[in-house]
């Protein structure tokens, strides 16, 4: 058949209904489509759309469904213009549009099919109108094209028979040359049943949604990195990408003398706009609320009474992967005003019904963290999308978020955030932990107790952080923390002397001892003076005070202060508890330094034998005695001992903590070191500049350890040779 130019079928007819006949069409709106923006991310879909119409066709309907505004009639245009392209003027006759959101439109448009196909007319007003048109179509030797576009509602679809059951009026066929394509939101497969195939229309990738947002606002708005982030911050939905393009591309265009000053002209000042009070004129959201609140009554009406409810709770967690199994607990939620009654299936059968009309998306099962073992499964997760989230997220769950989340965040719940094994469930839960700290004011009309969970959970996040060697990020988070426990509690309540001290704990690791220092005295001072000297919590920040003097270089008043913990530790707790393990370790790092290296040795390989039997080869504290034994040899001379353990601690830690957390940079640096002093100074030089460059982005070139690794290089570039 010769490519050539074609006429999408075009018939315009009267339609019998209460206000009298209205004229309808069956021509694809193609004037919508521009020709000079092309459709961006679509290509592979599009490409298995064309397949269907070139005697490889399966007989299934296919169903584009999606958020409103993501493009689904877009990409049922780009379609109708392919197919123009590659079949010609003789594909004209056997290409239809029909709208499918009127009842009358979307029969009057198919018994408009049946009469061009050549039907009687007693036959196309008749009631089995149906049962011969789809007789007509499975028998058709030529390709042939039914969009029906807009279905707001799938039962409009039954007329005499059932959708899902093949006998509507909308049906599966047997001609390998059709396609019968409906846009909607609804992508329920219940409704569509086993002979329709659901083609999820999702939100651009960030770099296609980029480039949509330049097609639209021309090269003068910003940057390409500006375009990134307002194309995340509109959730990628093609329609709120075009219409701030567009805004962009009018206020460039607009003299200045009739620019307010308040006009956002480049894609970071709509960001913000976004985020402001000016932004409500400007955010795209309201755009899709009708069909948002279309598609929550349509799931009230179909049994799922909790779904408004369920979106609404989701949308008051921060804009991120959701981990609804850790969260959504059915026995917190039983019982909250809106949640009555609700059990663990309700839930997952509503959150299935949500993702089914796009108003929610389940992720893939993946973090930034991928799993330590085999054992360990990341949780599953689901995400509002920006602009639901706007229009959906209140304060009236507020309380009862800060509720679940305090509970998915114990330790119970999900473990330690210093335990590896936890850190793929704590990728997920940390951003909407961390956000709290930025409620606080919003959260000043809930209940104490809910504030209180609300400071741990946040405190918990900042634990995480820590542990992945954020220091700074978690300094900021456990600073908030303490500032939010003070003005709750007091400064002597046993939570913010806790807060104090995982604050002490950043500012050490940020290279900030006299503070780090001072901070701990005084939690030790109060834990001591309220509860005596061998409270846990006071030897604890005995303990961390005792590292920060041996790290500040005072030996002797760490000696002291460790040699005291270590005897407290095991005393109450034995010789091999875990916080006995850790004094003795911290004390033989400063036996150690002192120049005690036998005793340091039997220290270090005592825990060591502990470590090994409690927590595996493998595990963080176990490679941070390894790592210290490696010193040992190296400090003692022995690098033919040392080069070995420090490769095999630093390819341990490469794998578990990646390559810029600070232990994986401090065994980079003295295996760089040790390479240095055996000859290798290509791989050291590699090596110490990685660690130099790192440190120095994260704690700047003053810090002791950059520093230290800057006069590393420096002997390597001063060498001979």
């Amino acid at each position: 058949m010769a490519a050539s130019h074609l006429e999408v079928g075009q018939l315009v007819m009267a339609v019998p209904s209460r206000a009298g006949a209205r004229v309808m069409t069956l021509a694809a709106p193609l004037g919508l489509r521009h020709p000079e923006r092309p459709l961006r991310g679509r290509a592979a879909l599009l490409k298995n759309l064309r397949q269907q119409c070139g005697e490889r066709g399966d007989g299934r309907l296919h169903v584009l469904h999606g958020l409103s505004g993501s493009g689904k009639t877009a990409l049922a245009l780009e379609l109708v213009h392919a197919l123009q392209a590659h079949f010609g003027a003789a594909f004209a006759p056997y290409a239809w549009w029909i709208d499918g959101q009127q009842a009358a439109l979307f029969e009057g448009g198919l018994r408009a099919v049946a009469r061009r196909l050549g039907l009687p007319g007693d036959v196309v007003e008749a009631e089995e109108v149906v049962d011969v048109l789809w007789q007509r179509l499975n028998e058709s030797k030529r390709p042939w094209l039914l969009v029906v576009d807009g279905v707001s509602d799938p039962s409009l679809l039954n007329g005499p028979g059932q959708l899902a059951a093949g006998t509507g009026w909308i049906r599966p066929h047997s001609c390998p040359s059709g396609l019968v394509l409906i846009t909607t939101y609804d992508g329920t497969t219940d409704v569509w049943g086993s002979g329709a195939a659901l083609h999820p229309v999702l939100p651009l990738a960030e770099r296609d949604a980029a480039k949509v947002l330049f097609d639209h606002a021309g090269p003068n708005a910003g940057s390409w990195s500006g375009a990134v982030r307002l194309a995340r911050r509109l959730g990628g939905l093609p329609l709120a990408l075009r219409m701030a393009g567009s805004y962009l591309a009018e206020v460039n265009a607009m003299p200045d003398a009739f620019r307010d000053t308040d006009m956002p002209a480049e894609f970071d000042a709509f960001v913000q706009a976004l985020d402001g009070p000016v932004g409500r004129g400007l955010n795209p959201a309201p755009v899709i609320a009708d069909t948002w609140r279309l598609a929550l009554d349509m799931l009230e009406r179909r049994g799922f009474p909790y779904a408004s409810a369920v979106l609404e709770l989701l949308s008051s967690f921060a804009d991120a992967p959701i981990p609804y199994a850790l969260v959504l607990r059915a026995p917190l939620l039983d019982g909250q005003p809106g949640f009555e009654s609700i059990d663990g299936s309700t839930i997952w059968r509503t959150l299935r019904a949500l993702a089914a009309l796009s108003l929610i998306d389940f992720c893939p099962s993946e973090s930034d963290d991928p799993p330590v073992s085999a054992s360990e499964d990341v949780p599953a997760s689901v995400r509002v999308h920006p602009l639901i989230r706007d229009l959906s997220g209140t304060s009236r769950y507020l309380s009862v978020a800060v509720t679940l989340l305090g509970r998915a965040c114990s330790v119970e719940q999900v473990g330690k955030p210093e335990e590896p094994d936890a850190w793929a469930a704590w990728s997920l839960l940390a951003p909407h932990a961390l956000r709290l700290v930025e409620q606080e004011a919003s959260l000043g009309g809930v209940s104490l107790n809910v504030q209180v969970a609300g400071t741990e959970a946040a405190e918990m996040a900042g634990r995480y952080l820590q542990a992945r060697g954020l220091s700074r990020q978690a300094g900021a988070v456990f600073e908030k923390v303490f500032e939010w426990r003070m003005r709750l509690m007091g400064p002597r309540a046993p939570e913010t002397l806790t807060a104090q001290h995982n604050l002490a704990g950043a500012l050490h690791d940020m290279g900030e001892l006299a503070r780090a220092e001072a901070v701990y005295r005084s939690v030790w001072q109060s834990h001591s003076a309220a509860r005596g000297e061998s409270f846990p919590h006071a030897l604890t920040a005995r303990h961390e005070l005792g590292r920060v003097l041996h790290d500040m270089g005072n030996l002797s008043e760490a000696e002291e202060h460790l040699s005291a913990v270590l005897e407290s530790r095991r005393h109450l707790q034995g010789s091999d508890h875990s916080h006995t393990l850790s004094a003795q370790h911290e004390l033989a790092r400063v036996q150690h330094d002192l120049g005690h290296w036998e005793v340091a040795r039997q220290n270090y390989a005592h825990v060591l034998q502990a470590r090994r039997r409690d927590l595996g080869d493998n595990h963080p504290r176990t490679l941070t005695v390894l790592h210290n034994l490696a010193c040992l040899a190296q400090d003692e001379g022995r690098l033919e001992s040392a080069l070995p353990q420090l490769r095999s601690v630093h390819a341990a830690r490469l794998q578990i903590l990646g390559n810029a957390h600070p232990q994986t940079l401090s065994t980079a640096y003295r295996l760089g070191c040790a390479l240095r002093d055996t000859g290798d100074t290509l791989q050291a030089h590699a090596l110490l500049q990685h660690v130099h460059a790192q440190l120095s982005s994260s704690l700047g070139d003053a810090h002791a350890h950059a520093r230290r690794a800057a006069q590393a290089l420096h002997s390597l570039t001063a060498a001979p040779g």
